[in-house]
């Protein structure tokens, strides 16, 4: 029943009649992670979206999403990017990529978005994970509708949207298997933009750091460090290093402290432990470097993220 409860507002967010009207600006505007919650066991969900002018802020959230824009036109802001908008073009970011689709005043976009954890393909073909984990892949965040991928893509998210939708039996491998079939025509899509060589070097780098990730996903709350990882995966700590900001585009260390400001975020509006509970449990080890990192990541202190969680429509959760 709560998991129906927030399917049902997560449809609502995107309804002009019903969404927070607030103005944006590019530069230094507070950041909202959106809420929503995906089932553990089967992380993957949807959402329809009419997106008028100023009607979503900038936000982002703990895990992968696929965009189709249906009709309209307008423009989709991405981490540091701003892409026109027109109907058919497909859009993908990643679990930490700030973004907000807007258009100009007048007129509307209508999407359906696919939000899913990287846990259901890590299983099945990690490769497919390239085109949101790989540094190569992911400045390249928009397919325009004229191509006939973006057409195939698109297809596949309307129906895995309505197979979400509509829960009939069997929805769950009927929308599995669309997820996989998307990533992996967005893995050849890319792909045919590098050469031989670059897409040896870069699946190759990404083979060997995927097992890294997954060390610093079980183990980002210890006290861990660079040369554990590179012992779990048989490397010297200069070369994984060099892999982290080669392929994911942080070091190392800001990759570990961005896990755990999110874990902390998490903790913060979903539970009322206190501060000092907060960035033990989150894996820092003392109080100045907590607030240090979480101002640095959240413009704000823990203490007024938490006040305005209510406002900012958070919601905690960890890909």
């Amino acid at each position: 029943m709560m998991k129906m409860m927030l399917y049902k507002q997560v449809r609502m967010i995107g309804n002009p009649q019903q969404s927070e009207q607030k103005s944006y600006t590019t530069g230094g505007a507070a950041v909202r992670k959106e809420q929503m919650e995906l089932d553990s066991e089967f992380p993957v969900d949807m959402a329809r979206r009419t997106i008028s002018f100023n009607t979503v802020s900038k936000h982002w959230h703990p895990f992968l999403e696929l965009g189709y824009c249906i009709s309209g036109e307008g423009w989709f802001h991405i981490q540091e990017t701003t892409y026109p908008v027109r109907a058919g073009d497909v859009f993908m970011i990643n679990q930490s990529q700030p973004h907000i689709a807007n258009c100009d005043p007048g007129k509307t976009c209508q999407y359906v978005f696919i939000y899913f954890r990287p846990s259901i393909l890590e299983a099945i073909e990690p490769e497919l994970l390239l085109p949101f984990n790989s540094k190569s892949f992911v400045v390249r965040n928009r397919i325009p509708g004229e191509l006939p991928i973006a057409s195939s893509i698109g297809r596949l998210i309307c129906q895995m949207g309505e197979e979400l939708e509509q829960r009939q039996i069997g929805y769950r491998s009927q929308v599995r298997g669309g997820l996989l079939q998307s990533c992996a025509l967005l893995a050849r899509y890319y792909r045919s933009l590098m050469s031989d060589k670059e897409w040896s070097v870069t699946l190759a780098s990404f083979n060997r750091i995927f097992p890294a990730l997954q060390y610093v996903k079980d183990h980002f709350k210890d006290n861990i460090r660079l040369e554990d990882v590179a012992e779990h995966i048989a490397l010297s700590p200069s070369r994984t290093y060099h892999l982290f900001k080669e392929i994911i585009g942080d070091g190392f260390k800001e990759y570990v402290i961005k896990m755990r400001v999110k874990e902390a975020q998490r903790l913060l509006i979903g539970t009322d432990l206190p501060v000092t509970e907060v960035y033990l449990k989150s894996g820092f080890p003392n109080h100045a470097s907590f607030y240090r990192s979480f101002h640095q990541f959240v413009k704000m202190t823990p203490r007024e993220y938490r006040d305005g969680s209510a406002l900012t429509a958070d919601f905690m959760n960890i890909p």
